[in-house]
């Protein structure tokens, strides 16, 4: 949080600056118990977050909210991007794959097996990052989320075993209780507003498990 701080005392001291657009994250927009119908009016508890130990919540959560009641009163224009699971190909010459890394990981032996009764929900990098843009060179304002929809990981893991049939999976590998989620759902009407067409959840594994094998991380 002192990075935070000490960026938005930069800018209080650059009259030139006249727009933040900050990354947030889908963790800050997740309230418990969980909304029927999820939109950006909604944030996550943070004292709650760090309770139950999730730190990188908890923190994405106090960074937004500092950056938005900084911003109030202001002339400049602050807006929040809040993404969820970011994927695909990593910028050329990057050191890193980031949260593809988790996709790798499930593809790997020992890796996801089964179905938990959950969902998650998906956006390619390349769409997340055009969000950004269009925040900037519009005259957008306040928190927009950035993703597809949310899907079941029953359905997520059917769709790797196609795309990736050398995933080893259990026999019975969904998630079959009378007690099964429906995917969380979103108001997505705000984030639309920026113009940027996003591609799909299978899209999005279809290109990220091609780059995988691309990139001889994947046989």
């Amino acid at each position: 949080m002192a990075g935070t701080k000490e960026m938005l005392d930069s800018i209080d001291k650059c009259p030139s600056i006249n727009c933040l657009v900050l990354t947030s994250s889908m963790s800050a927009a997740a309230p418990v118990p969980e909304p029927k119908i999820k939109d950006e009016t909604h944030w996550s508890d943070d004292e709650a977050q760090l309770k139950r130990g999730s730190i990188y919540g908890c923190l994405k959560t106090r960074q937004e909210k500092l950056c938005t009641e900084w911003a109030k009163g202001k002339t400049i224009r602050f807006c929040a991007i809040c993404p969820t699971m970011v994927l695909g190909a990593p910028v050329e010459g990057s050191s890193g794959i980031s949260t593809m890394g988790s996709l790798l990981r499930w593809l790997m032996p020992g890796g996801r097996s089964t179905a938990p009764n959950d969902s998650m929900s998906f956006i390619d990098v390349k769409d997340c990052a055009a969000h950004h843009v269009a925040a900037l060179e519009t005259n957008a304002h306040g928190r927009y989320f950035s993703l597809v929809e949310s899907w079941h990981w029953n359905d997520i893991l059917s769709t790797l075993k196609e795309l990736y049939p050398e995933m080893q999976l259990d026999t019975q590998f969904k998630y079959e209780g009378s007690d099964i989620i429906v995917p969380t759902k979103f108001n997505l009407e705000r984030m639309e507003s920026l113009g940027v067409e996003v591609i799909g959840i299978k899209e999005i594994l279809s290109n990220s498990v091609q780059y995988l094998r691309d990139s001889g991380l994947l046989k």
